[in-house]
């Protein structure tokens, strides 16, 4: 079934792209949310300026994520927790965690944009990245420190 997608969705593609999807996607998630709209002779002609608005919209976002890179760029979070004499800590820092702690330093980061491979589970510095925007990344360094 081929649809026009009035929105980005990761796994397809932007606004004004007309793809073709198992009819069940369309019809139970994209017509529903409003993600995209069937692709009829009249629809495809409306792509064209979708695509526009959605470029300019881009450059836009591209712009603040930039901003919000080189802020995060400099930042160091740092958490106090409890260990045991080896540096194993009791429990783990996760992306919930650090969206909690950039949250508190006035970051807007949901915790889908922390990109872990596992848990933060031994005390000293770790490198996370966050997906800010596209394909704009960012590293900010993670200190684990031991309670005194």
């Amino acid at each position: 079934m081929k649809v026009l997608l009035i929105k980005t969705v990761d796994t397809l593609g932007t606004p004004g792209e007309v793809v073709n999807v198992a009819p069940g996607y369309a019809r139970n998630y994209l017509l529903p949310h409003k993600l995209a709209v069937l692709a009829t002779k009249g629809s495809t002609k409306m792509a064209v300026s979708l695509k526009a608005a959605a470029a300019a919209k881009a450059k836009e976002q591209n712009k603040a994520a930039e901003a919000l890179a080189e802020k995060l760029r400099q930042l160091t979070l740092t958490f106090t927790v409890t260990a045991d004499e080896n540096g194993q800590l009791y429990g783990g820092i996760g992306e919930r965690e650090i969206a909690a702690a950039l949250l508190e330093k006035k970051f807007e980061i949901d915790k889908k944009q922390i990109v872990m491979a596992s848990h933060i589970k031994m005390l000293g510095e770790h490198k996370t990245q966050i997906k800010i925007h596209g394909d704009i990344v960012e590293t900010i360094t993670v200190k684990v420190e031991a309670e005194a």
